[in-house]
């Protein structure tokens, strides 16, 4: 989703903030797990995750592989 242009977007930001903490996109949820953005979060973001290998465990792990 893009966020910026959706029509609900600021609504959707501030559940965001509620949820996470954060209000800052890419915000990344892999099945149902928020993982973080491109470089931050729980998870180290989804580089992080890419360059170590465990984006492909996690994405194998909820069947989107």
């Amino acid at each position: 989703m893009e966020l910026d242009i959706e029509e609900d977007g600021k609504p959707i930001k501030a559940e965001m903030a509620d949820i996470v903490g954060r209000t800052s996109v890419p915000a990344i949820w892999i099945g149902g797990t928020f993982i973080g953005g491109c470089n931050d979060g729980p998870f180290g973001g989804i580089n992080e995750m890419n360059n170590t290998g465990k984006l492909e465990a996690m994405l194998a792990e909820v069947g989107a592989l």
